[in-house]
């Protein structure tokens, strides 16, 4: 099974991260499966701003969704079983599964999810309180708000590349994101889910599956598992995505013309970033 896991980050700016998803596919999904890593195009960010900075303005994030679009269409074009969405905005989400019919998984919904199946309520830790909000509408969105305890920040608030440093500098950002588990269970979670997949792979990486009697949830090996359990149902039961209502795809000649008309453009799959991270 080949899956296509989409980043909604610049992966060659970010190697550890980069490197530790790889490292991760390869420890928790049978050998015979692979997962080929992808982030937004190089140059998307830039040099001198993290994702987390960029994406809470909604044009910027706009714009980078087209890339997850068109990223969806090139891997069912390329063959691939799957479409992995690791991001925990689940950019574009709704609209790469009205266009394609393998699966297409995304990180928020899949986690949140899951969490219902392990206990009562969950809650996620993200990195800044800017993240509440999103990740609270997304709880709604998905029918889930009353299993949503809370959202809590990090503190001191860290962007992405806060979590590429070495042993030295990750012992304050354990403790920290200890302290955040800690004030999640006393709101009533009993599900922790490291809400960025960043912070996910740092806790990934120290080996932390448990915090205040909590389970912290593996959130993007939870990803890569759903992802072939989805693909898997299709291959097996033929479940695929619903044609009605929020999916329904557009008709061919009326896609074509808006897609023309919009000057958009298929995209190869060596254009995206992190192309080398695959198994």
């Amino acid at each position: 099974m080949r899956i296509w896991h989409q980043s909604f980050s610049d992966l060659d700016l970010a190697p550890v991260y980069r490197a530790t998803l790889a490292r991760h596919a390869a420890a928790v999904l049978p050998s015979e499966d692979s997962v080929v890593l992808h982030g937004l195009r190089p140059g998307t960010y830039g040099p001198h701003f993290a994702p987390i900075h960029a994406i809470r303005h909604r044009y910027l994030e706009y714009l980078n969704e087209a890339q997850v679009i068109e990223a969806a269409l090139t891997a069912e074009r390329s063959g691939y079983d799957v479409f992995a969405l690791g991001c925990f905005y689940d950019p574009a989400l709704q609209a790469v599964r009205s266009l394609v019919d393998i699966p297409c998984v995304g990180l928020s919904e899949t986690c949140m999810l899951v969490a219902c199946s392990l206990g009562q309520r969950f809650g996620l830790v993200s990195l800044e309180a800017s993240q509440r909000a999103q990740h609270e509408e997304l709880a709604r969105a998905y029918g889930l708000r009353e299993r949503l305890a809370g959202v809590v920040a990090m503190q001191p608030p860290i962007d992405e590349y806060s979590l590429e440093g070495d042993e030295e500098t990750a012992r304050p950002l354990l403790a920290a994101f200890d302290a955040a588990c800690g004030r999640l269970v006393a709101m009533g979670a009993e599900v922790v889910i490291p809400g960025d997949g960043f912070l996910n792979e740092f806790v990934w990486r120290h080996g932390l599956r448990a915090s205040h009697g909590a389970v912290v949830m593996d959130a993007l090996g939870t990803l890569f598992h759903y992802a072939r359990f989805m693909a898997g149902t299709r291959a097996a039961l033929g479940l695929q995505v619903s044609r009605i209502g929020h999916y329904a795809r557009p008709p061919a000649a009326m896609l074509a013309q808006a897609r023309a008309a919009a000057g958009a453009a298929e995209m190869a799959e060596g254009s995206f970033s992190g192309g080398d991270g695959r198994r």
